[in-house]
């Protein structure tokens, strides 16, 4: 996962850039510009957590459109935050590359492997997820999707710290969490869906425990448009 060879082809093919600096951003593209929070609660958390924190860094991981029910926007849009927008699904990418983010943005995946790999992806708006079958079979509503490790994302950006980290990767987000190295990199804080997960929420409540962090809040919604777990760095 920390191949130069492979950080570099992450960062040349499969990164696109925010406005640089000086440049003039052309102005949010967003259906619902009024609407200051388009999460379902965790930004909320994370904004307490932090007091509000001004010029962070996210990594938003399932970001849809880049504002349905997006974690990450408020921060992007009201307190100067920057980061990493990651969505499989060609044609949600689409519609997020339409939304003028101000993120870098990236049309793969994260690996629950510690290697890259080309999976199978499930096309359902916001319910894709890598599916059970094997890359390179053509069967309708799928689509191959090159994924990296998290990691690999973070040496092709220069980031060794990460404020707010969200995924939502419909049941493989402890698979994800196992392939980082967090003896190397420094994550804040996190909001993890954790009803899908394969292995139960102990396992995923264990995990994150023995990596140093501890549970600040749940956060669900009653129409299941969130169950997230907000993790605090100990």
């Amino acid at each position: 996962m920390d191949d130069p060879r492979l950080v570099a082809k992450l960062r040349s093919h499969f990164l696109i850039g925010p406005p640089t600096p000086g440049s003039t951003h052309q102005g949010y593209n967003l259906a619902e510009p009024d609407v200051e929070d388009t999460s379902m609660g965790q930004a909320k958390k994370i904004r307490s957590i932090l007091n509000d924190k001004r010029n962070g860094t996210f990594i938003e991981c399932g970001a849809l459109d880049g504002e349905i029910r997006s974690n990450t926007l408020y921060f992007e849009r009201y307190l100067d935050w920057n980061g990493l927008l990651i969505e499989a699904d060609p044609l949600n990418f689409a519609q997020m590359m339409e939304k003028n983010r101000k993120a870098w943005l990236s049309p793969t995946c994260l690996s629950i492997k510690s290697y890259p790999e080309i999976v199978s992806f499930e096309q359902n708006q916001n319910m894709g997820k890598i599916s059970d079958n094997a890359a390179g079979i053509q069967i309708p509503g799928h689509v191959d999707v090159q994924c990296f490790p998290l990691y690999t994302y973070m040496l092709a950006l220069n980031l060794t710290h990460v404020d707010y980290f969200s995924l939502d990767v419909e049941g493989n987000e402890l698979d994800v969490l196992e392939t980082i190295p967090f003896d190397k990199v420094n994550i804040e804080t996190l909001s993890v869906e954790f009803v899908h997960v394969a292995r139960g929420q102990d396992a995923l409540k264990d995990f994150m425990s023995s990596k140093g962090y501890k549970i600040h809040s749940k956060v669900t919604h009653p129409n299941w448009l969130a169950n997230d777990f907000i993790f605090v760095k100990a």
